[in-house]
């Protein structure tokens, strides 16, 4: 049987964000919601991207419970969210407390990049 491999992600979402985002999530399913944005960004390897209600399917995320920690996190001043009826929200993680889109990380020269499964 073949190894299941992964894509390798461009690049990696910093653990500063992530760390907010769990300090915001208490006992909810913002924590999920914040790794599936974050899994989302660094996948595309840019800081906006578009929740769809296929990726929430593919993450367990009830639309309610994304929807409800999309204000939670855009209160806590994590995200920028906008959307038109009828379409899916688009989400731009920031710097925290900013409007500055987030600095994502590079994996070339840290040996993520080099890991063979």
């Amino acid at each position: 049987m073949l190894p299941n491999i992964q894509p390798e992600l461009p690049c990696t979402v910093r653990y500063d964000w992530l760390a907010y985002v769990a300090a915001t999530a208490q006992r909810s399913k913002i924590l999920h919601l914040g790794l599936a944005l974050a899994w989302l960004c660094a996948k595309r390897g840019v800081p906006g991207v578009s929740l769809t209600r296929r990726t929430l399917a593919k993450w367990s995320l009830s639309r309610d419970a994304a929807y409800d920690g999309l204000k939670v996190l855009q209160a806590a001043g994590l995200v920028i969210v906008w959307s038109l009826p009828g379409r899916a929200h688009h989400v731009v993680l920031v710097e925290p407390g900013t409007d500055t889109p987030l600095r994502l990380g590079s994996t070339v020269g840290t040996g993520f990049s080099d890991l063979k499964s």
